[in-house]
């Protein structure tokens, strides 16, 4: 016995697609809500039904990558940690936009300054003018962007900012110590060779431009390995470093500790230690030539005194006796004026060699205690990116803002440190 079905049961829906004006948004709704309009339009308008069709494959991949957006989680949300705290994020805002105007005011003043006074256009000053003009790269390149990177984990900023900004940062660090080193070597030459044939304004701009060519060379790496990237269970973009290998991630990272941070410690390190030991000599003549000098005086004071002493008071006249109380008189009262004159002298040229020790061993001391713990930091997470991993606490980001703050804080020192 077979079943008989009314042919009114065979028939579909129908669309004039002519009716709706064609417009393909309109007729794929009118599909997703009665499909079997799709049969009609498939029999009588092939094209325009298979435009639909890849509208709704279309549709379907969207609401595909939707459901897995609204799977993933942010990364501060799967893995907090401290500088994700409203206290860590208060305390490091009111720092970096502190040390951001500071350095920002400060590095510009120089710059303008040594433009438009032709007389501050000296050999040392090309070298401040250059290091200002990183330092101001720094604080518009760096401040902003790092600490955003480093408390929300993702990256904002797009593809093209991903592979230029960490290029533009790295050229930026490289010319500041550059710069330090060769302002440096240029005092080194002025104290410790000043017969030697000086470097003059053109050889200095001649070396600034240098140090930027080099810079941008040594920094071109970062700009070809950067991508932008997402990984699976996270929400947003990660600008990250993909290298050929390891070998060459870490060959890398031990070339930039050299050449920006060992090169120039010792190079600033050798140079001022010269420095003061040459000026510490120079010091300790000047000492030695105010001391035979104030014992010259006394000796000729007293010499004086014995001869008067010894004139026969019966065989000299009145006249004479006047003349030479006289003598010993004046004598006697310029001792202490000359006594004070030395004295003065002397706590001056110590006051002065204290002075320069200071300025010298802060420029050390600075360099070394600001980029020292940087670069440790950089180079434990290279080798072992678990090591800063406590528990379900990850304090990499923690460290790494604390150490990029007090570098931030060394580009505002910098120059003030050098006009001292």
């Amino acid at each position: 016995m077979s079943i008989q079905i009314p042919t009114s049961m065979l028939t579909f829906p129908t669309i004039d697609p002519l009716e709706e004006g064609l417009d393909l948004k309109r007729l794929t709704e009118k599909v997703m809500a009665s499909p079997m309009v799709f049969h009609s339009l498939l029999k009588d308008h092939p094209e325009l039904a298979n435009s639909i069709a890849m509208n709704l494959h279309q549709l379907h991949s969207n609401n595909m990558n939707s459901s897995v957006e609204d799977e993933c989680l942010h990364f501060v949300v799967k893995d907090p940690d401290p500088t994700n705290s409203p206290q860590a994020m208060s305390i490091f805002a009111f720092i970096y936009l502190n040390i951001f105007v500071l350095g920002l005011v400060g590095n510009l003043f120089i710059i303008c300054l040594t433009y438009r006074h032709r007389h501050l256009q000296t050999v040392q000053n090309i070298f401040i003018l250059n290091l200002a003009i990183s330092d101001v790269i720094v604080c518009l390149l760096s401040l902003p962007f790092t600490p955003v990177t480093n408390v929300y984990k993702n990256w904002l900023f797009g593809k093209p900012i991903c592979h230029l900004l960490p290029m533009v940062q790295a050229v930026s660090v490289f010319v500041s110590t550059f710069s330090l080193s060769a302002i440096a070597i240029d005092r080194y030459n002025l104290v410790v060779r000043p017969y030697a044939h000086p470097i003059r304004v053109q050889g200095a701009t001649v070396l600034a431009i240098i140090s930027w060519v080099l810079s941008v060379v040594v920094s071109l790496p970062y700009a070809y390995y950067m991508i932008l990237e997402q990984y699976p269970g996270y929400c947003g973009q990660f600008c990250s470093e993909h290298w050929p290998n390891q070998v060459v991630r870490r060959g890398y990272a031990l070339m930039v500790l050299t050449l920006q941070f060992l090169v120039p410690f010792m190079t600033m390190s050798f140079c001022y230690a010269t420095i003061f030991s040459r000026l510490r000599q120079r010091a300790n003549v000047k000492l030695k030539k105010l001391s035979e000098r104030s014992q010259m005086i006394k000796r000729g004071i007293e010499e004086t005194e014995t001869k008067n002493q010894e004139v026969d008071a019966s065989a000299t006249t009145s006249l004479c006796r006047l003349y030479s109380f006289h003598r010993i008189a004046s004598r006697t009262r310029s001792q202490p004026l000359a006594n004070k004159v030395d004295n003065q002298q002397r706590l001056n040229v110590i006051a002065a060699q204290r002075r320069t020790t200071t300025i010298l061993a802060s420029m050390v001391i600075i360099f070394g205690l600001t980029w020292l713990p940087q670069n440790v930091v950089t180079l434990i997470i290279e080798y072992d990116d678990s090591f800063l991993q406590f528990g379900s606490t990850n304090y990499t980001y923690l460290l790494s803002m604390i150490t990029h703050r007090s570098v931030s804080l060394n580009h505002t020192k910098d120059i003030q440190v050098m006009q001292s």
